[in-house]
């Protein structure tokens, strides 16, 4: 598993990070507005220079990152490879920096891609036999609905209905790699927003994907794979 920060200067957060307009506010006496511009009193203190500095560190780490994953995925004899950030290619990077990581998985044969930063869950495979996991709805954090992506590299197998709480579960044999959505299921009570309330319940799993560990096919759905939405609502 190559644990991979995918955090280019501009997937996210760019102008919030290197601007910091919470520290200046105090001087300038303007509040933040989220919409602070290099040159701006509230945006580094109006220095574009210092600005640009921070911008080319983040933009550094993430290449870093990238040669770092070549290096490491073409010296690599796993059975798996399996990519786990918080950025998706195709959700959240602009085309050219989406196919510089599309291009990395196909040309070292990573069989999956696992992020978040969207709270939601969705599967998608590329031409090549890369799959790509949303796997972004957990963590103490409001979860969403997910969307299909529409480019001409990746089909879309699956979007979690609702807005769904939960993980993926990821086991392995030689030949074969299994990956299933799981969720809490109908057993549960919440009681609502009173934590000392919950009934603990079950597991509920849903969608379900065999992955062959041999790229040559994009796999086969689990005969018991549920796409319905699934995952108990507070009540």
């Amino acid at each position: 598993i190559f644990n991979l920060d995918t955090n280019h200067a501009d997937s996210h957060g760019l102008q919030q990070v290197c601007c910091q307009c919470y520290g200046y506010s105090r001087e300038t006496k303007t509040k933040c507005t989220g919409n602070e511009m290099p040159g701006d009193a509230n945006c580094a203190g109006g220095d574009k220079a210092m600005f640009s500095a921070c911008q080319d560190k983040i933009e550094g780490w993430a290449k870093a990152s990238l040669d770092g994953a070549a290096r490491d995925l073409a010296k690599s004899t796993a059975t798996y490879k399996i990519i786990n950030t918080h950025y998706s290619p195709h959700f959240h990077m602009g085309e050219p920096k989406m196919l510089t990581w599309y291009n990395l998985t196909k040309t070292y044969g990573v069989h999956a891609w696992f992020n978040g930063h969207t709270h939601g869950f969705n599967h998608d495979v590329a031409k090549w036999n890369t799959h790509f996991f949303e796997n972004g709805g957990g963590g103490g954090i409001f979860t969403e609905t997910s969307s299909e992506i529409n480019n001409p590299f990746i089909d879309n197998l699956w979007v979690a209905g609702g807005n769904p709480y939960g993980f993926m579960e990821l086991s392995f044999t030689k030949d074969w790699m299994k990956v299933n959505f799981a969720t809490f299921d109908n057993s549960w009570d919440f009681g609502g927003y009173n934590y000392g309330a919950t009934k603990s319940g079950g597991i509920a799993r849903g969608h379900c994907w065999y992955i062959p560990s041999v790229q040559g096919t994009k796999g086969v759905k689990c005969k018991a794979s549920n796409d319905l939405p699934l995952g108990a609502p507070i009540g």
